[in-house]
């Protein structure tokens, strides 16, 4: 009798995106339990950030002069101005949508006096009188590699696009011959296999840098401003709902099934709190997952990290109007409006880092006439509230991107964003 050989076992699949939520939640449990010595591991998780955004500036400029010097002019005005347009309209609906949910539900009422408001400090320096002319100004770099080595994304973006238009009309007038840009689109690729391998240490490096930050909110922190936590992830929960809800229905697609092809994101922005480190892997997800065209994926992507920060529009508002409450300081009438408009702009001055939260805040903060001391007030909370803010930051510029897509021709691959089994 021949001798039946059983078919070999199938090695499971390593499932990055579960062992980076295994880590996440990891680091929650133990650094609420073991407290401020955690700390003592947060330089692996500093190191680990570190690797990733080394590479992320000049890889973002990469795609983009590869996306714009890879389109037609025509191409490019009609795929940039409508995404340009998409950023514009999210971003001012989510600074007037947080005003109204804070107004409404009054998240630093009953703070005054409390300890963690009395012992407030912060000894970062604010940035007073920003203007529209101040923030316009700082979209244009005097040297691209100070930019970089800062990173200022704005000015190197501004940059890149600058010479992709030049690689553009050096390609349409040569025949699609272009040295600068065949060195770019490798370029580029190699700067992704760093991230890509760097990102295989995410879980280790995440574990660290949660269980550290969470290690050091204590209860003092946590407790007084529970409620401002609930009001602002509640604010960004429904803001995300009323997203899906368009896209789903201009995209035609279920609901569900767009949440589950961009849960890879989504744990990966919880995780690092930060739409730079984010942004390789929801590039890849816009293509491979939803079916986004790589020439809309490639430029819109990119352009909203830094112009599209609905997530940084509603902390903003809300933040603002929360120490506004807790020092007995009034809106009415068109300060909502001032509000709505100022947290908009700032939120395109937004730093896509971890820790940018507070960088947000002294940009705002002084505008409203609010005590600078008044941001220590929340400086415990750079996790939490970085982990909320950075999820609608990069879930709102796919939903730019597919709505980008939905009305251009091909736009989306509709067998691929339909697809409900499992994609690499």
């Amino acid at each position: 009798m021949k001798e039946s050989s059983a078919p070999a076992p199938k090695k499971r699949r390593y499932n990055a995106t579960l062992a980076m939520a295994i880590a996440m939640v990891a680091g929650v449990l133990v650094g609420a339990i073991a407290g401020p010595v955690m700390g003592e591991i947060q330089f692996i998780g500093d190191i680990f950030f570190r690797l990733v955004q080394m590479g992320i500036v000049p890889f973002v400029m990469c795609v983009i002069i590869e996306a714009v010097g890879g389109l037609t002019a025509r191409d490019l005005s009609g795929i940039g101005l409508k995404g340009i347009a998409w950023f514009a309209g999210s971003s001012v609906l989510a600074s007037a949508f947080a005003v109204a949910v804070a107004t409404i539900f009054q998240p630093g009422a009953g703070l005054a006096g409390i300890a963690l408001v009395e012992s407030a400090s912060f000894e970062g320096a604010g940035t007073g009188a920003v203007t529209v002319q101040d923030t316009l100004l700082g979209f244009f770099g005097n040297n691209v590699v100070s930019s970089m080595s800062a990173g200022a994304m704005v000015p190197c973006i501004v940059f890149a696009v600058a010479l992709g238009l030049v690689v553009s009309f050096w390609r349409n007038s040569r025949d699609g011959e272009c040295l600068v840009y065949d060195f770019v689109v490798e370029f580029g690729q190699l700067l992704l296999s760093i991230i890509r391998g760097v990102m295989k240490a995410a879980p280790i490096g995440i574990f660290c840098y949660v269980s550290a930050m969470v290690g050091k909110l204590g209860p003092e922190v946590l407790i007084p401003l529970l409620k401002y936590l609930i009001v602002l992830g509640g604010t960004v929960a429904a803001f995300l709902v009323l997203w899906n809800i368009v896209v789903c229905t201009v995209c035609r697609v279920s609901p569900m099934l767009l949440i589950r092809k961009m849960w890879r994101m989504s744990v990966m922005a919880l995780a690092t709190i930060s739409s730079a480190v984010t942004l390789p892997v929801e590039m890849d997800d816009a293509k491979n997952r939803l079916g986004i065209r790589d020439d809309i994926a490639d430029l819109v992507l990119p352009l909203g990290m830094p112009l599209n920060s609905n997530g940084a529009s509603i902390h903003l508002a809300i933040t603002a109007i929360t120490i506004a409450q807790i020092y007995g300081v009034g809106f009415e009438g068109f300060d909502f409006v001032y509000l709505t408009i100022i947290s908009t702009l700032l939120s395109l001055a937004n730093a896509v880092a971890p820790g940018a939260d507070l960088v947000s805040l002294t940009m705002i903060v002084p505008q409203l006439g609010l005590p600078l001391s008044s941001i220590g007030i929340f400086a415990g909370l750079t996790y939490p509230v970085g982990a909320i803010r950075t999820i609608l930051n990069v879930d709102s510029d796919v939903y730019c991107a597919l709505m980008v897509a939905a009305s251009e021709p091909d736009g989306i691959d509709r067998d691929v964003l339909l697809d409900s089994g499992p994609r690499a």
